[in-house]
């Protein structure tokens, strides 16, 4: 199994793409360019830079060398990652990064809450491989989604051991207009939701959370409002094709600690 710093410079390269920021509810606040380089230095040790270039304004760089991977990272095999806070606190501002990468384009999103939990921005990064040619994709869609999904899921921990994939499941289906049902199965767990629509959201009344329907065949899924001694989770999920569908959640114990992220491949099979 490659070790973190192999699956982290499967990132190695030059970006280009943007930082979009938007409301809970998925309204566009503003649109950044931007240009993101990650250069191998050793085997264990790179340099990142990011530059942003925001409408009327001087461009904005942060340069960073690094020769350790962060307590608060983890590398999934292909490259995705996510990253953030490693304790939800009600007093203090919380925090998660995903990126789920493919070989000539990334998907990130961050997914900021305010102190007492609730959920205050989120920033979309949609970004190509310089030299290459960014694919048209949608932004997502309910009926994108309806259907049977199956594939595998790997977990990796917070103490960098990996688990042994595992087969999932998950139906999607639709009862009227405005009313969403998921059926899913981990493993020998299985479990149900519904979920009312709301504009580019569907809004998991028993549990809180919300799905938001984003640009590019992405989606959003993370509380509305994180809850006192209750294990939490959150999720960029991102419909590459059709038929295929790569997820990657953060996950949290009731205690607010960070343990755990879990990277899952679908397939559309009915």
């Amino acid at each position: 199994m490659p070790n973190q710093w192999d699956n982290l410079f499967k990132n190695e390269g030059t970006w280009k793409g943007s930082f979009t920021k938007l409301t809970p509810d998925g309204a566009e606040v503003s649109d950044v360019p931007s240009c993101l380089m990650l250069e191998r230095t050793s085997a264990a040790s790179a340099r990142f830079q990011v530059t942003r270039y925001p409408a009327g304004q001087p461009p904005q760089e942060s340069k960073t060398e690094f020769a350790s991977i962060n307590q608060s990272s983890l590398f999934c095999e292909d490259g995705s990652f996510t990253k953030g806070s490693t304790q939800w606190s009600p007093t203090a501002r919380f925090g998660t990064e995903f990126g789920l990468t493919l070989p000539n384009a990334r998907l990130r999103l961050v997914q900021l809450f305010a102190p007492g939990g609730q959920l205050s921005d989120l920033v979309l990064i949609r970004e190509t491989r310089d030299g290459t040619t960014a694919a048209v994709r949608p932004t997502l869609s309910v009926d994108q989604l309806l259907g049977t999904w199956r594939g595998r899921a790997i977990t990796y921990r917070s103490d960098w051991s990996v688990s042994q994939p595992i087969t999932t499941q998950l139906t999607v289906s639709q009862s009227s207009s405005e009313t969403v049902t998921q059926q899913w199965q981990a493993g020998p767990v299985t479990g149900q939701s519904q979920a009312q629509a709301s504009g580019s959201r569907l809004l998991f009344e028993q549990t809180g959370y919300q799905l938001l329907f984003l640009p590019n065949g992405g989606l959003s899924l993370c509380p509305q409002t994180i809850q006192q001694q209750t294990a939490f989770r959150c999720e960029l999920g991102w419909l590459v094709e059709p038929n295929i569908r790569l997820r990657l959640t953060r996950e949290y114990e009731a205690n607010g600690s960070w343990s755990q992220q879990t990277w899952i491949k679908e397939e559309k099979v009915a």
